[in-house]
């Protein structure tokens, strides 16, 4: 499972599609390793593959970028073994990626693709709590002809709390925000980060929640330490299964060391592509 969420960079279900995605270009670039190059000619020399062999293959094509390679080979896996967490949470994953880089009309097949899968994926492990924010966003982003829906968005939001405490009020106030309920919304994120009272002991929460924590610690709390504590924190466990790009966390930490070191631009860039940042800056700066 740790292995899949890494994959599945961005968590780029086709809500983003209909939203401000994050430009690929402000993530770490793929770089595909002479071992990644030689372990996969290996395997496609391989006549008759093994169902183990064929799931090593479709997670190196997702990591160097071989999206359509990755897609074809998790399909087939997908079908033989439907009950096969990782191959639905990857699918769901790759079918997002692919949804992404086609127009609206031609991703609809990768919609219905990936929505099936993250779907499979959740009633087989219900209790991974990665999947539960993508559902989340997934009914909550998505339109309503696509599968959107609030009802099934705060059922994700049940899920989590049964989790997470600090995922939970995370989960609210996101649900919150969306449906513009701002004053709930401001409730639930203050009872997330006040549950955070030392960023280095609390468990129990995904790494894209130390980012969200560190946001609402530098605008909410105005706590200088306990924000670059939480942006340290996400920048030591970045993987590319995580939402926000390093120099989203970087230009956060500049700014709590030096306000001088204030970059209209990078500005810019946050309140696009980062909704926390955006909802805090527009209704409670």
């Amino acid at each position: 499972m740790e292995v899949a969420q890494r994959l599945v960079f961005l968590l780029v279900f086709v809500a983003s599609s209909y939203g401000q995605r994050i430009p690929q270009t402000l993530f770490e670039p793929i770089v595909v390793t002479q071992r990644q190059e030689s372990r996969i000619q290996t395997l496609e020399s391989v006549a008759s593959m093994t169902q183990e062999q064929r799931v090593e293959l479709a997670k190196l094509y997702a990591a160097t970028g071989a999206y359509l390679k990755s897609f074809s080979l998790l399909e087939e896996l997908s079908k033989e073994t439907p009950t096969a967490y990782e191959c639905q949470f990857l699918l769901g994953g790759i079918s997002g990626i692919l949804a992404t880089n086609e127009s609206r009309v031609k991703s609809l097949p990768y919609v219905r693709t990936m929505k099936a899968a993250f779907e499979t994926a959740a009633f087989i492990n219900p209790d991974a709590l990665d999947l539960q924010r993508i559902m989340l966003e997934l009914y909550t982003e998505l339109p309503w002809v696509l599968g959107g829906s609030n009802k099934k968005a705060a059922e994700s939001v049940k899920n989590i709390k049964s989790l997470s405490v600090v995922e939970g009020f995370l989960a609210s106030g996101y649900f919150n925000q969306m449906n513009n309920k701002n004053k709930e919304a401001l409730v639930s994120y203050l009872n997330a980060i006040s549950e955070v009272q030392d960023c280095s002991e609390f468990e129990g929460t995904t790494n894209n929640a130390h980012y969200r924590l560190a946001v609402l610690a530098y605008y909410l709390q105005k706590d200088i330490p306990k924000a670059q504590c939480l942006f340290e924190r996400y920048l030591e466990n970045h993987s590319t299964g995580d939402s926000y790009p390093k120099s989203f966390a970087e230009y956060y930490l500049a700014l709590l060391s030096d306000p001088a070191l204030f970059d209209e631009h990078m500005q810019e860039i946050l309140t696009t592509y980062d909704s926390l940042t955006a909802w805090i800056q527009n209704n409670f700066k």
